[in-house]
Parts: structure tokens; C-alpha cells; sequence
């Protein structure tokens, strides 16, 4: 599988599919065990993952690992991507909310050549755009040949934006629901 990835990276390591392209520093494709157990799939890079083309290594993706690290066991081979690989600027170079909806059609063949390639038992969306696009039952859904369950989790930046009270709170309910889809779904062998 190693070689599957690393033809993968080839592939898109240079990707002009849509014109986020134009503006990022480095394709951001993904991290961790491939293939894997859990893939999660956020929505876009930010600035630390253009500057080291990694997902979630800014301080969302420091959240994140946190509440892996507490709702996963660590032989639980866990993998990280986003809806798109290149960080979605405005016309003055800050990070956009949301990347465009064209950005992710273009990307959508990208994520699932990934899906195929981690081949994960769970997905994890991390917000609610990663949730909308990966639903099946919404208009825009990207359709993985595999039927995988998917659960949804709140995004770490929203956690990290919330007030201190909250942010314990949120980060309590994400651990909660990761560590019972893991437990529903790669438990029951």
C-alpha cells in the first residue's frame, strides 16, 4: 500500500485542478498511518499546514491530536486530510472561512483516489462543511465506492474560538463521540 501512496503524492503534489492552487505555498495531502482505521477529513488547510503541508498542525490540529489521543487507542492507525489540499485565500492573503464549492468539486477526485488508497473502517468529518460534502444524503455529496459509516465532530478551531467555559465542554462532547463510533464501529470485528 506504501507504493499506492506514494504514486498518490505524485500524482498530486503539483495539483492546478482548481485555482486555489495560485496562492498556496505547499499541497497539503495528508498525515498519519495510511492505510488507515479512522481518516479524518476537515475542510481546508490553514497557514501552519500550507507552511509544512501536513494537516492539522496548527493549533486546531494540536486540539485535534489532544482528543484523539484521549477517545482512540494507540493501535488504532488514525489519518488525517482535508475536502481540499491547497489553503483558500482572500484578495488581501488572509484564510478564507470556507474553501468555494468549485475548489471542492476540483478536489473531490483527489479525496476519493485518498478514501480508496487509507481505506479506513470509520470517517471522522471534522465540522460542518467536512460533514455537508461527505454526507450522502446531501446534494453535493462526494460518493465513496465503499460504504463507510461517518460520524461528525466539532471543527477544533471553533472549539478553540468558543469562550474558556465552552471549550472544555465541546472538546468533552468530541472525545465522546470519536471514542463511541470507534468503539460501534472498529470493535465489533
Amino acid at each position: 500500500m506504501a507504493s499506492h501512496y506514494s504514486l498518490f503524492v505524485e500524482k498530486w503534489k503539483s495539483c492546478t485542478a482548481c485555482e486555489l492552487h495560485k496562492d498556496r505555498q505547499n499541497v497539503v495531502l495528508a498525515r498519519g498511518k495510511i492505510p488507515c482505521d479512522v481518516l479524518f477529513v476537515g475542510e481546508a488547510p490553514g497557514q501552519s499546514e500550507d507552511c509544512l503541508s501536513a494537516p492539522f498542525v496548527g493549533p486546531a490540529g494540536q486540539l485535534l491530536d489532544k482528543i484523539v489521543e484521549r477517545a482512540i487507542a494507540s493501535d488504532v492507525r488514525v489519518a488525517f486530510t482535508n475536502l481540499v489540499c491547497c489553503i483558500p485565500l482572500d484578495d488581501d492573503g488572509v484564510k478564507v472561512s470556507e474553501p468555494p464549492d468549485e475548489a471542492i468539486e476540483a478536489c473531490s477526485i483527489r479525496l476519493q483516489e485518498f478514501v480508496e488508497i487509507a481505506n479506513p473502517r470509520l470517517i471522522v468529518c471534522v465540522g460542518k462543511l467536512a460533514k455537508d460534502w461527505l454526507d450522502p444524503g446531501w446534494k453535493h455529496s462526494i460518493r465513496f465506492h465503499a460504504k463507510i459509516p461517518l460520524v461528525d465532530i466539532t471543527h477544533p478551531a471553533f472549539i478553540l474560538r468558543a469562550n474558556i467555559a465552552q471549550q472544555g465542554l465541546l472538546c468533552q462532547k468530541a472525545t465522546v463521540i470519536l471514542r463511541n463510533a470507534v468503539e460501534d464501529i472498529l470493535l465489533k470485528r
